[in-house]
């Protein structure tokens, strides 16, 4: 007789439903904090403990199923329209499928060649199953980031008109929408618009663009600074960012706001002639 461990399949769960969520909000563009990343993880693997001790009356764990998908889409997203929550919704499902056949996989394999090995005891059963839950991870993260690089470059038009707003100064400017920009800011996940310092003076503070003494600057205005991430040239190195009150996408019928980060490029990228850098994930849910 199998014995099914409740931590341990809570702790496989959270881990899967973590990694869904954090796939779907960058698919998607639909931001995720940590804090709701680890909440709406925490309530998925609540979910599934609870789904799987119900008796086997199909009707009541797919309604509950649902229900759990909807607390995981209203708790993991900020304030969105109810498009792009079910458009996260979709790509929570999606890599949701994707890793639970990842795991059924690897579960298949442990039954087949090593399950004799592994449960000679129940302290090695629990360590079979933990075991199950690294690896998957591990195999998982690579494949599926790039799965989000394929679709979230999926979307281009090459230049747009946007308008960025920080502290009621204003800027627009033309940006060359970007398919190979993936950077994201690690405090949201958002994607990150490259913007040239000489533009970035026009509507910012000039010590935040120099940065060599935070402690000069307002408060309100420290608390939007961010440290971006960049990888070039196989070395990763930090760039100033910041979180803008709002950047806009001016179309001809429409103008419509989407969420990014701001990043301070001082060292004079060559944008081909743009004034900055928008990535196609920015604009998943823009561009029609």
């Amino acid at each position: 007789m199998r014995t099914l461990y409740i931590d341990v399949y809570f702790l496989i769960n959270f881990t899967v439903d973590m990694l869904a969520i954090y796939f779907a909000s960058m698919l998607s563009g639909v931001p995720s904090g940590n804090t709701r990343l680890i909440i709406s993880s925490a309530l998925g693997a609540i979910g599934a403990v609870i789904i799987v001790l119900l008796p086997e009356i199909p009707i009541i764990k797919l309604l509950l199923s649902a229900l759990v998908l909807v607390l995981i889409a209203l708790v993991a997203t900020k304030s969105v329209s109810l498009k792009r929550r079910i458009s996260f919704g979709v790509g929570f499902l999606i890599f949701s499928a994707l890793l639970g056949g990842a795991v059924n996989f690897m579960w298949g394999l442990f039954d087949k060649y090593l399950y004799d090995a592994l449960s000679s005891s129940d302290s090695a059963s629990v360590n079979k199953k933990l075991l199950l839950m690294a690896i998957t991870v591990l195999f998982s993260i690579g494949v599926f980031k790039m799965i989000v690089a394929f679709f979230s470059n999926s979307v281009s038009a090459g230049k747009v008109k946007i308008e960025i707003s920080f502290l009621e100064r204003a800027c627009e400017l033309e940006a060359f929408v970007d398919s190979g920009n993936l950077a994201r800011d690690p405090m949201d996940m958002s994607p990150v618009v490259f913007l040239k310092a000489h533009y970035a003076e026009s509507f910012l503070p000039h010590e935040l663009i120099d940065l060599k003494d935070p402690d000069i600057l307002e408060r309100r205005i420290r608390k939007r600074i961010r440290l971006i991430p960049i990888n070039k040239d196989g070395r990763t190195r930090i760039m100033t960012g910041i979180k803008p009150d709002s950047v806009k996408i001016i179309g001809k019928n429409k103008t419509e706001a989407v969420n990014v980060t701001i990043a301070i490029d001082k060292e004079g990228g060559d944008y081909g002639g743009f004034m900055a850098l928008m990535p196609s994930a920015a604009l998943c849910n823009v561009i029609k």
